[in-house]
């Protein structure tokens, strides 16, 4: 695309696009708000909820249930067990939730990412309590439990009750036989607690919520819900029904840390007055069950062209190294800003030959520094193509390439969340605050209501992970790293890590721990770099015992994948390696001197992981401001050791060896749970920031018993091997937000340290290195950055509503018509 191009420009067709959108994705006109978990996840409307579903089996070869030989676990199987939950939901609920879209993955596809999982192995089911709209928060739904299979109908209503505790943020009312009662942990059943007749308690027995009425006496009143959400001293206010009908900033104080959504559904009912009917009719009114074993990712890569020829260069260079690691089910399409009406490429699938149109198309991409960026344009042009190939099931991601210091109009993020698409932004650093300035204000010129959001906030509004990077190496990592979260890929990291350019003959290690074939399963070891470096480097691994392995000899189980051209190699570790448990180490010698330096991560198809998120940091945000961290996957582990080291924009480490604490103690939510927290409230003036999160088990370290389960014996406790674990989140903190300095304190870089080895290696978390220099490992989004409940600080889901029918309503005021024309076209709905 030339640089002479003239920016797109909207029209009056585009304030049409989000209502083509929502007629072409099957989202009603009443906007109401849409979880930022995985992007099909919704309420559709104020009264339809849309859940997403995975199976750890394949439904079209389908396998026989645990503990029961007779029942054969096909589709027809799903369906009749969802009907069962739909009817419980819309029963619980008094019939002002249904169940509307219920999308169906296979081979337990998007992994934790999802909001239902239905697991065929005998284990208690289990859900994070107030999950929804929470990324990789989810219910855990065992198909048999203590030897006994569940009927299609008990295991309807088990994942009924599991979606009380995710969707409601509800809490048990039954009695845990002889556990005593701890008040430092108030949200757990205990032997003393007197159970109700309600869904919560018995969900054989009772498809209600519990109510005023249930609480009578105070004699009665001790249950785990009642602990967290009474509002009186006496344990009162603390029913089901109560805490439904009570927006989040009534809770009580200690309940608000566990993130309830409020639901319109319920505004305006009175719990006191209230009359179950208990309603079964018209549950299934809106029931679509919707099977999608092979979805398509239809992603796009929106390239800013405004920023210098340096910084756009690494911005190119990470594109092509996600293109080249993309899977045959992946089509990308690109969209540039400043461009033209048309994409730079339309959606091309990622043969080898379509790589290569892709890469052509991002090779011939120019900047332009004189042009604007319009963020906005360029999210309708990218939904356009979307709505004219997208299938049901199919998922799309918005790749936005552009500067930290980006800012985009409110409208983007509205009309990405109400396409059902997630955003993963990535940012290269570089930038002055002049030019921040300038972007924010070109952001808000371009925006209808004025209002603006920042690269965390659009990540975390979309369900997507926002990666900052300063150079093209890190870039690639990050962004090929998002793809995989976004992609559904089983993963957890093992090791982050990067280097400065190395010199001749200089020489780059990163060591990282290898658990059993049991915890660790595939380990891939990547390493991303400039492709001008290419020739200059040389690579090995370096086993437990010493042996060193090269590309030329590798044994059994071990493979070299080499994309040097895009600038990306890397090896696989298999599960069937002798010995592979211990450190391993990756080397990369240079015979010349580099261009840029080396990116590095070690992961695993592990489904225990170490995900991470920042709360806070933007005006007006509820809650505190803090770094959380959960270690595990569907039982979280507790008494790790947790830490993390944050830098600043520049890679100047300003917070080192932080401890996030699992002890219930503010910001903590609850004690020993496997979630870790630390304050950063009054720590770090306002930038941007990386934050790298570590995590090792000991041999202390447990897998919590605590969590929202239907009851029965406890099988947790037990011991957990010996692991490591990182997460890296980038985050933005703006002024005037609670907990962030109000002025900028100058932090002096890291000493550089002298080495006797011609190497040039950034601090690394995860591994010594023979040389220490200023910066340190860039942070890409954890597997819980996003996220983004869209509730306002006081958990009205109906504030988009406003929002977007304010945001047309000044389209339609303030745009002149122009003679740019869309092109119609047919849609498949979602």
């Amino acid at each position: 695309m030339s640089s002479s191009s003239q920016p797109w420009r909207r029209n009056a067709v585009q304030k049409a696009v989000v209502y083509a959108l929502m007629g072409a994705l099957t989202l009603p006109v009443n906007l109401n708000a849409v979880a930022a978990s995985h992007a099909l996840t919704a309420v559709a409307d104020v009264n339809t909820v849309d859940y997403v579903v995975n199976v750890d089996w394949d439904y079209d070869n389908p396998p026989k249930q645990a503990n029961n030989p007779s029942q054969t676990l096909d589709r027809d199987y799903i369906t009749a067990v969802l009907r069962v939950t739909a009817q419980s939901i819309f029963t619980m609920t008094e019939g002002r939730h249904r169940i509307g879209n219920v999308f169906v993955y296979r081979n337990k596809q998007f992994g934790q990412n999802v909001n239902i999982q239905m697991i065929n192995t005998d284990d208690r089911s289990a859900a994070n309590v107030a999950g929804f709209g929470t990324r990789n928060a989810s219910s855990f739904n065992h198909l048999s439990f203590q030897k006994s299979p569940e009927s299609i109908d008990a295991l309807g209503k088990v994942i009924a009750h599991e979606l009380g505790h995710y969707t409601y943020g509800l809490l048990d009312e039954y009695v845990e036989a002889n556990k005593p009662l701890d008040l430092r942990d108030p949200g757990s059943p205990s032997g003393v607690d007197t159970p109700k007749n309600s869904i919560m308690n018995d969900h054989l027995g009772f498809l209600s919520l519990s109510t005023p009425a249930d609480y009578t006496n105070p004699s009665q009143r001790q249950t785990a819900q009642a602990r967290v959400y009474a509002t009186g001293a006496d344990l009162s206010g603390g029913s089901a029904w109560e805490t439904l009908t009570r927006p989040t900033d009534q809770d009580p104080a200690g309940a608000r840390g566990y993130g309830r959504t409020f639901f319109e559904a319920f505004r305006g009912v009175n719990p006191n007055t209230l009359q179950l009917t208990r309603p079964v009719a018209g549950f299934d009114a809106k029931l679509n069950v919707i099977f999608a074993p092979n979805p398509v990712f239809r992603d796009v890569l929106v390239v800013d062209r405004t920023l210098p020829a340096d910084r756009f260069a690494s911005l190119i260079q990470a594109a092509k190294a996600l293109v080249s690691q993309a899977g045959a089910n992946t089509q990308f399409a690109i969209v540039a800003s400043p461009g033209t009406s048309a994409p730079a490429l339309g959606y091309t699938t990622s043969t080898p030959e379509g790589k290569a149109a892709v890469v052509a198309a991002l090779d011939a991409l120019t900047p332009d520094t004189t042009g604007a960026f319009d963020g906005l344009a360029a999210f309708t042009q990218s939904l356009n193509l979307l709505a004219a190939v997208r299938q049901r099931g199919d998922m799309s991601t918005l790749h936005v390439l552009t500067g930290t210091e980006a800012t985009l109009p409110v409208e983007a993020a509205t009309s990405a969340r109400l396409a059902r698409v997630s955003v993963n932004p990535l940012g290269i650093s570089g930038s002055t605050p002049a030019q921040g300035l300038q972007r924010r204000e070109q952001a808000r010129a371009q925006s209808a209501a004025g209002n603006v959001v920042n690269l965390t906030q659009l990540a975390k509004q979309t369900g997507g992970s926002y990666n900052s990077a300063k150079n093209g190496a890190e870039a690639a990592k990050d962004l090929v790293r998002s793809a995989k979260e976004t992609h559904a890929e089983s993963y957890a990291s093992l090791a982050l890590d990067q280097s400065l350019p190395l010199a001749a003959n200089g020489q780059f290690n990163s060591a990282f721990r290898v658990a059993s074939a049991a915890t660790d399963g595939q380990v891939s070891v990547e390493l991303f770099f400039d492709p001008a470096d290419a020739a200059k480097l040389q690579f090995s691994l370096v086993a437990p015992n010493g042996s060193v392995f090269t590309p030329a000899s590798l044994p059994s189980g071990i493979r070299f994948d080499n994309d040097a051209q895009e600038g990306v190699v890397s090896f696989s570790i298999g599960t069937d390696v002798a010995n592979r448990v211990g450190q391993w180490t990756a080397r990369v010698r240079a015979s010349a001197a580099m261009v840029d330096g080396i990116g590095l991560e070690a992961s695993s198809d592990a489904l225990i992981a170490l995900s991470s998120t920042v709360d806070g940091g933007s005006v007006g945000a509820a809650g505190g401001l803090a770094i959380r961290a959960v270690l595990g996957g569907e039982k979280s582990i507790r008494t790790a050791v947790v830490t993390a080291d944050v830098y600043d924009e520049a890679g100047n480490l300003v917070l080192s060896n932080l401890a996030l604490r699992d002890d219930g103690v503010s910001p903590d939510k609850r004690a020993n749970d496997g979630e870790y927290t630390a304050s950063l409230a009054g720590r770090l003036p306002p930038g941007e920031y990386a934050v790298l999160v570590k995590a090792q088990t000991n041999a202390d370290s447990r897998i919590a018993s605590l969590g929202a389960l239907i009851k029965g014996a406890r099988n947790e406790e037990l011991p957990v091997e010996l692991l490591t674990r990182f997460s890296d989140v980038s985050f933005t903190l703006e002024p005037g937000a609670a907990g962030v300095l109000a002025a900028v304190t100058p932090v002096p870089s890291v000493p550089q340290v002298s080495s006797t080895t011609p190497t040039a290696t950034t601090p690394s978390a995860n591994t010594p290195s023979t040389s220490v220099t200023p910066g340190a490992p860039n942070a890409s989004a954890s597997t819980d950055d996003g996220g983004g409940c869209t509730v306002n600080a006081h958990g009205r889901d109906g504030s988009l509503v406003l929002l977007l029918m304010a945001a047309i309503a000044g389209w339609v005021l303030r745009r002149p018509r122009r003679h740019t024309k869309v092109a119609s076209s047919t849609t498949n709905p979602v």
